[in-house]
């Protein structure tokens, strides 16, 4: 299952009692955080949470894309004005990934996630709720398979 995670709700990367750090952190499933270009580079200006960026790639649970096809897919969504949102870099990284599952705060976002012109098949929206719980799991629309990766632990 992949996850994108928004920067106005990063502190599900950090907090330790956030279903989604625990999610990450745990043996359950094969969970995967997608992170690349601009948003990487959003959550990574947090010092606590680039580290843990790089402790999920250790690990195998953090996603990257093609910046080339990121910057394409970005460039196409500018062009098209179908976005009422200004974050054409979360929703290419959608895209090129395949992740259907994003954490965020910010409504017009959500609009544009849940938009299938934009995002197809449509994305869920997570929040750290325990009723959400449920959209932490597999999905086959990043390609990742459902199986028991390495355990890690999250370090501060």
């Amino acid at each position: 299952m992949c996850l994108i995670v928004d920067a106005n709700v990063r502190n599900l990367l950090s907090d330790r009692d956030s279903l989604v750090n625990k999610w990450l952190s745990g043996e359950r499933g094969n969970p995967k955080l997608v992170a690349a270009g601009k948003l990487r580079e959003e959550l990574a200006n947090k010092d606590e949470i680039r580290k843990w960026l790089v402790a999920l790639e250790r690990a195998g649970r953090l996603r990257s894309a093609d910046a080339t096809s990121l910057a394409r897919e970005e460039s196409r969504l500018r062009r098209s004005g179908s976005c009422i949102s200004n974050d054409h870099h979360v929703l290419a990284l959608a895209i090129v990934s395949g992740a259907r599952t994003l954490a965020t705060d910010d409504a017009e976002l959500i609009s544009d996630f849940k938009n299938r012109a934009i995002i197809t098949p449509k994305g869920s929206i997570y929040r750290d709720i325990p009723g959400h719980r449920r959209l932490l799991c597999h999905t086959a629309s990043c390609g990742v398979e459902s199986s028991s990766p390495r355990h890690i632990r999250h370090r501060r």
